[in-house]
């Protein structure tokens, strides 16, 4: 459904579900590098459809016909890197379906309030990183209090990616409400153990200055002397 790329409203069984409350979402953050530089880095936020819809079941899979008509079966594109905006492919390459969540569609209208918490306090937002296999630690979580629902939080999923020396992606993986005393990631990000998180600021200049969101300076620099000992040592062999 490539007018979900657009923000369209998505209609399901003739109810309009209004998704612009995520376009055109960023904000410009002081991000001081090593190198003593300062930068005001512009952060694109690109939300997925994973904030409104949920994962295909194999009842969906029997049902695909009926949902593709009253239009809650949806369609993600693959997208091209560093432009999350193109579609590619001609014709579009598909990426993966998914069914339209209106308990999460109502979780999204959140999001804004999301954007602007990192906006106005970038240094006090944590970032956990989400340890799944092959990832490195690129697929980040954080998340934002909800006065008005004392026993939840609202979690974010995302990655970042650097565009050039004043931008960034910052992709939006998922996002919903979570029991803030059930679930694992709600309670290390809540618990703010150094050992597990970092502020956003850090993540985001670690990639800025070319590392892993979670990789430090001297990490990078120890990496690059036991890569570059490792090869010296191969080429006395050979």
């Amino acid at each position: 459904m490539k007018k979900n790329n657009e923000f369209s409203p998505i209609i399901v069984d003739g109810v309009s579900y209004k998704i612009e409350h995520l376009k055109d979402k960023s904000f410009v953050v002081d991000v001081r590098f090593a190198n003593g530089d300062t930068r005001s880095i512009t952060v694109w936020l690109r939300p997925t459809n994973h904030l409104f819809s949920r994962k295909v079941t194999d009842n969906d899979k029997s049902n695909k016909s009926k949902l593709e008509k009253d239009g809650a079966w949806l369609v993600s594109y693959q997208h091209y890197d560093g432009n999350y905006q193109a579609v590619k492919g001609t014709p579009p390459k598909v990426k993966e379906f998914r069914i339209f969540c209106a308990e999460k569609w109502e979780c999204s209208k959140i999001f804004p309030s999301f954007v602007d918490f990192i906006a106005e306090e970038p240094r006090s937002v944590t970032a956990l990183a989400n340890i799944n296999k092959g990832d490195e630690k690129t697929c980040l979580s954080g998340l934002l209090h909800l006065p008005d629902r004392p026993d939840e939080v609202y979690l974010v999923y995302f990655s970042l990616f650097k565009i050039n020396s004043k931008e960034a992606n910052m992709i939006i993986e998922s996002a919903y409400c979570v029991d803030r005393n059930k679930d694992f990631k709600a309670k290390k990000l809540i618990a703010a153990d150094k050992n597990d998180v970092k502020p956003f600021i850090v993540v985001l200049k670690n990639v800025m200055e070319g590392r892993k969101p979670f990789e430090s300076l001297a990490k990078k620099g120890a990496a690059y002397k036991a890569s570059k000992g490792k090869n010296k040592r191969f080429k006395k062999k050979a």
